[in-house]
């Protein structure tokens, strides 16, 4: 597929140019998960990504999200930490988890200090893991930090944009049911 070069865009009016049947059955949280999305889709509101997290979650019943933040965005997780506690059991686990030690893991050391810590996103999926969340947001994770979260989380796993978080305030989040 090569849906970036097309210039037709015939898949809007339903042309389908792929090998995947033109009909696939989604049934159960697949089916549900679909409908959701394309109602954020279609729905005129302009909402932002945690908004539209908020409204995904409650709709598929989720009670516990985690967040999985690189410790240089602490105060944006802290924030997105107080934004969804209004409406979610919230677990919050850093990168530096657990002190693993750079010079351990074959790393050269950046910095003067005599231990200096690697990240560990093994380490924040199972934490994540443990206590059973339903989706986890990766927020600020560096490249190849959050791939290793993703392959680890048992709980779906999305990124968080940066850049929307401070805009955010104290809004509360309109439901549309």
């Amino acid at each position: 597929m090569q849906c970036a070069l097309c210039r037709n865009k015939e898949c809007l009016i339903g042309k389908n140019c792929s090998v995947i049947k033109s009909k696939l059955e989604y049934a159960g949280n697949d089916l549900k998960s679909i409908q959701i999305s394309a109602w954020l889709e279609s729905d005129p509101a302009k909402r932002t990504k945690l908004e539209e997290i908020v409204i995904y979650s409650k709709r598929l019943g989720y009670s516990k999200i985690g967040i999985a933040f690189c410790i240089e965005h602490e105060r944006e997780a802290r924030l997105v930490y107080d934004i969804l506690s209004r409406y979610f059991e919230v677990f919050s686990v850093c990168c530096k988890v657990c002190s693993l030690e750079k010079e351990s893991l074959g790393i050269r050391k950046t910095g003067n200090l005599e231990l200096e810590a690697a990240c560990n996103p093994v380490g924040q999926a199972l934490l994540l893991n443990d206590d059973c969340t339903d989706l986890n947001i990766t927020l600020g994770l560096k490249t190849g930090y959050d791939i290793l979260f993703a392959e680890y989380s048992e709980a779906p796993s999305i990124a968080l944009p940066l850049l929307e978080l401070p805009y955010l305030g104290d809004s509360e989040i309109d439901f549309i049911d």
